[in-house]
């Protein structure tokens, strides 16, 4: 979604440190909280209400009020699938457009009227329908799914880190907009990668002691399900059509930024025609790319 920012090499790294810093502190105020009401530890584990309503009944002594309370944290959940699901939906265009995905002409079309990738949308609210069916068949498939997910989202975030590492840091442009000072940098990469380590291996070991059939940990085999997958798909159809992501800037983007520049020195500029861009309409505001 950094495509759709004006000015994104400067206001992008800012919206990472904003969410990461506020999400630390309200979630330190949050839990610390609990902690203290938590009242009986393996009561709360146990609980067939769950830990969080267990909590905050033992907090209120009351059904209405752990209810009322409950409220506030699944309010939270549905802003962040909304969330989600923009951002599944603009990754899977993103990567329709460069050619990585099977019928990538269909899933990398803009809505002309809407202005977002409306087959993207599509395609992604049918998984996560999928997904939820899956649930309600088998548990165990269904935590694997979502392990497989937590391992493959951190292994993305750390190959293009443990890329520019080996290469002595030497892949970004040196001149870009934020640049972190060289020690800071180092320890930033080198600690991530170590992040993903170890918390890879975490999701890998079962949730409970002594392992069945059924409480066994699957995330291997779907993970590599997937890498299968995307395998076949790369020597069948990638390798001919995935171009790597597209770093020209278009003649959208380069309004979108002019206008953000205009504006923050007191020019605002008329209003102006769309633009078109690989045959879809993109209007001025919320650029795709």
């Amino acid at each position: 979604m950094i495509e759709e920012i004006p000015n994104a090499g400067i206001e992008g790294p800012k919206i990472m440190i904003y969410c990461v810093a506020i999400g630390t502190f309200t979630g330190f105020v949050f839990l610390t909280v609990l902690l203290f009401v938590a009242g009986d530890v393996n009561g709360v584990i146990s609980s067939p209400a769950g830990p969080l309503l267990q909590i905050l009944f033992n907090a209120t002594n009351s059904y209405a009020g752990a209810i009322c309370l409950l409220m506030f944290p699944l309010v939270c959940l549905l802003f962040a699938t909304i969330s989600i699901m923009t951002t599944s939906s603009r990754m899977t265009y993103a990567f329709a457009r460069d050619g990585g995905l099977p019928a990538s002409k269909l899933l990398a079309k803009v809505h002309p009227k809407l202005d977002l990738p409306l087959n993207a949308l599509y395609l992604t609210t049918a998984l996560v329908v999928i997904f939820g069916c899956i649930f309600l068949g088998s548990s165990s498939a269904f935590n694997a799914i979502i392990s497989a997910s937590v391992v493959a989202l951190g292994v993305s975030y750390a190959m293009p880190i443990a890329v520019n590492v080996l290469r002595r840091r030497r892949m970004l442009p040196a001149a870009r907009a934020f640049v972190l000072p060289e020690w800071f940098g180092w320890t930033a990469n080198l600690v991530g990668i170590a992040y993903v380590v170890v918390t890879t291996v975490l999701f890998l070991f079962p949730p409970a002691l002594p392992v069945t059939g059924s409480s066994m940990n699957y995330c291997v085999v779907a993970f590599a399900l997937v890498l299968v997958i995307s395998t076949v798909q790369w020597f069948v159809d990638g390798r001919r059509n995935f171009h790597g992501p597209r770093v020209e800037i278009d003649e959208t983007v380069l309004v979108a930024q002019q206008s953000a520049r205009q504006v923050d020195e007191g020019v605002y500029p008329g209003k102006g025609g769309d633009a078109e861009v690989e045959g879809e309409t993109l209007g001025r505001k919320g650029v795709l790319g």
